[in-house]
């Protein structure tokens, strides 16, 4: 409010004193004009020399009445006109001064907010981000998917391969390897098998035996002509009553079926990028509907996690 009535101010008064610009000039105009009339001995109606000699007699009378005064009566018009001509510049070099500081005024206003709104910005991105911290759990999924490239002679050579026991396999190979010292639970639930964490400063050498554990049990069970596709996703919670329906919102992450990577939400991400800022770094896969509605438009912005080189 403060900052508006200053502005204001400069305002009205650099409109005043544009008005007066505008009232000096024309009656330097109107003297020159009339002097070179009042030379050429034209004559003119009397209200015009009533009142062009009233304002010339306004700055003469110091020395009206004379001798002097009645030397220069012929060019005292045109000293009048220069009187305001001086005035007219006088009052631009106001203008200027007033605009330039003004200028000053609007560019310290601009800085004190944008200063401010960076303060207010940090100081809630600061409560959010201690929030954040206060966060519980941990809930990674995984998930491996098996494609045969069919033809004549693989089906006569894996005829009896079972894909669905090869991903079984892989995926107890990958949960058995993952020490309890990182996680406070683990399982299968349907065709995923889960990671319950709770201390996030372990994280990073979770995620670091989960990818190596996952490569070598991957590399352990691939066969020519197939396919092995590994599928993660990771997310946070508050409280173990959400559990369940953190794990079917995390399964809608595997859905989305980007293989081979680690996938999180902006929750994870903001939260990781201040307690690992040094050690992981985030890809955006895009945006992907993850309510469980196809009708519905709400979209979230979908994150890979990667280890930092």
């Amino acid at each position: 409010m403060f900052f508006r009535v200053i502005d204001k101010f400069f305002e009205q008064l650099k409109y005043a004193i544009s008005l007066i610009i505008f009232v000096l000039i024309g009656m330097a105009s109107l003297l020159f004009i009339y002097w070179l009339l009042f030379s050429a001995k034209i004559q003119l109606p009397d209200f015009i020399n009533t009142f062009v000699w009233a304002v010339i007699d306004f700055f003469a009378q110091s020395f009206k009445g004379t001798k002097m005064y009645t030397d220069i009566v012929p060019i005292l018009p045109v000293l009048a006109s220069g009187v305001f001509i001086i005035l007219t510049y006088i009052c631009n070099c106001l203008m200027v001064f007033l605009e330039n500081n003004h200028l000053k005024f609007q560019s310290c206003v601009q800085t004190y907010k944008h200063n401010l709104e960076k303060t207010i910005n940090k100081q809630l991105h600061d409560s959010f981000i201690n929030d954040l911290k206060k966060t519980t759990y941990m809930l990674v999924k995984i998930k491996v998917d098996i494609e045969k490239h069919n033809s004549y002679l693989t089906s006569l050579n894996d005829s009896n391969v079972d894909t669905s026991l090869i991903e079984k396999q892989i995926v107890n190979s990958i949960l058995a390897a993952i020490s309890s010292d990182f996680v406070i639970k683990k399982g299968v639930l349907g065709q995923s098998a889960y990671f319950l964490l709770a201390d996030f400063e372990k994280s990073k050498e979770f995620f670091s035996n989960l990818v190596a554990r996952s490569v070598r049990s991957i590399n352990e069970n691939i066969r020519p002509k197939m396919n092995i596709s590994f599928y993660c996703g990771a997310e946070l919670f508050d409280d173990l009553s959400e559990f369940n329906d953190k794990s079917i919102y995390v399964d809608r992450l595997l859905t989305l079926k980007i293989p081979n990577k680690i996938v999180v939400t902006p929750k994870f991400k903001l939260l990781f990028e201040n307690i690992h800022t040094d050690f992981f770094s985030f890809k955006v896969l895009g945006e992907y509907n993850l309510s469980g509605d196809p009708s519905k438009t709400t979209y979230t912005m979908i994150h890979s996690l990667h280890r930092r080189i």
